[in-house]
């Protein structure tokens, strides 16, 4: 496709009358050739040389425009001029550079409103659709095979348009305003809406014939139907597939590498042997703190009988001495048998380094395709170091997903993580029945 346009001021040595001097001078070519060939080459040349720039190629649209106001001696030149850049454009890139040029010009004036709106037929028609649809037609009409180049310049206008639009759409998402109108019709369903009347014929019963004269003009309709439906098909397909690119591509990027999970492969197997015995604490800390609480009630026991002894006088024992050992076992209960005394019985808080652990892991699991995953837990299930805690494997990836945050961001899915999760669960019960 052609170069991007960009804005460039109109040459000040442009006379007024350009466009009626270039419309004169590619007249006088075709006239003087009497080959056909060369005279379209000798065209191309000319036009490339006085309007090859995105500040003069609107002179030519413009002598296009005057020819067609003149069809009984001028619109034949402006459907050659058109051939003449067509067909020199498939081996010369300046003169593909020129169509592509000349077609966005075409575009833009047409959203832009450069030129006055027609009437026909009781519709309103952009000046820009009467100059494209009336060149196609009085193409066909030079030449019947003429029709595969219509088509195929047609097809530049769609394409071109379409990625305008898809240009506009982005700016109103980013920054709230569009490039083209909204309330506005594509320019190529205006150009089939403008041939489509112009094909209408309505024969009259005193005429005596029934020959449509228009034929040619509704079966030009009819191919630019078909090539819009090919083009716009074929524009989707194209977007579909840089998109599900970019996509993968993304995809790919994301994804952890070989040497992410490679290094974080120790980080899985310490968090699992602290998760198992993360998992044994409670129940130690409750066997150690039953002994202490039992000690202590006993002590508490012993002081409060020594008391009541004491208080009533039994067994020889004083109140005085009573009430002296009931408050040395409350003190000693509560001195000896607290948990600072029996920290060296207490099992080791190893949340924080759980923690670490894990979290070290989940960064990198949340980029891990479940693929990945499948073939990194089958690695720690046959891993040497993990058979002790094999059962609980299973349970381990489930508290990872339990306290990963936003979850939503993991490569796989909730559905999958589950499969992921039962499959572990079988290569655990293998790996057990060889052992």
């Amino acid at each position: 496709m052609a170069e991007e346009e960009t804005e460039v001021t109109v040459d000040e040595d442009v006379p007024e009358n350009f466009a009626a001097q270039i419309a004169r001078d590619l007249m006088v070519i075709f006239q003087k050739q009497m080959d056909l060939d060369a005279a379209s080459a000798e065209a191309a040349v000319y036009i490339w040389k006085n309007t090859g720039t995105p500040g003069k190629v609107g002179y030519f649209i413009d002598a296009t425009e005057i020819w067609l106001e003149t069809p009984e001696t001028g619109d034949k030149y402006a459907a050659l001029s058109w051939l003449a850049i067509a067909n020199q454009s498939a081996n010369n890139e300046d003169y593909d550079t020129f169509l592509h040029m000349m077609i966005n010009s075409i575009i833009k004036g047409y959203y832009n409103l450069e030129k006055p709106d027609i009437e026909y037929k009781g519709k309103k028609y952009s000046t820009y659709t009467s100059i494209v649809s009336n060149i196609f037609i009085r193409m066909l009409e030079l030449n019947p095979t003429n029709g595969e180049i219509a088509s195929n310049i047609f097809s530049i206008f769609i394409r071109n348009e379409m990625e305008l639009s898809a240009k506009s759409t982005a700016e109103e998402e980013e920054t709230g305003s569009r490039i083209i109108p909204t309330d506005m019709q594509d320019l190529y369903d205006d150009v089939i809406s403008y041939i489509s009347d112009r094909g209408i014929f309505k024969p009259s019963p005193m005429s005596g014939t029934e020959e449509n004269p228009n034929e040619h003009i509704q079966n030009l309709c009819e191919r630019l139907r078909s090539t819009r439906r090919f083009i716009m098909q074929e524009v989707i397909n194209e977007r579909a597939l840089e998109k599900r690119k970019q996509l993968e591509l993304d995809l790919k990027n994301q994804l952890a590498s070989a040497e992410e999970i490679v290094m974080v492969a120790p980080q899985f197997t310490d968090g699992l042997s602290l998760f198992v015995q993360e998992k044994r604490y409670n129940f130690k800390y409750l066997s150690v703190e039953k002994v202490r609480m039992t000690l202590q009630l006993l002590g508490s026991i012993t002081g409060a009988v020594y008391f009541l002894l004491g208080f009533m006088g039994y067994l020889g024992v004083h109140w005085v001495d009573g009430f002296v050992v009931c408050l040395v076992m409350l003190a000693l209960v509560r001195i000896l048998l607290s948990r600072k005394q029996l920290k060296l019985f207490y099992p080791t808080d190893i949340s924080k380094e759980l923690e670490e652990s894990s979290t070290a892991f989940i960064n990198v699991m949340r980029n891990m395709s479940q693929e990945q995953m499948e073939h990194f837990m089958v690695r720690q299930i046959k891993l040497e170091h993990n058979q002790q805690y094999l059962t609980m494997v299973p349970e381990y990836v489930k508290y990872l997903y339990a306290i990963m945050p936003d979850r939503k961001s993991m490569m796989i899915s909730v559905d999958e993580l589950s499969e992921l999760v039962e499959n572990s669960e079988i290569e655990v019960a293998k790996q057990l029945r060889g052992q």
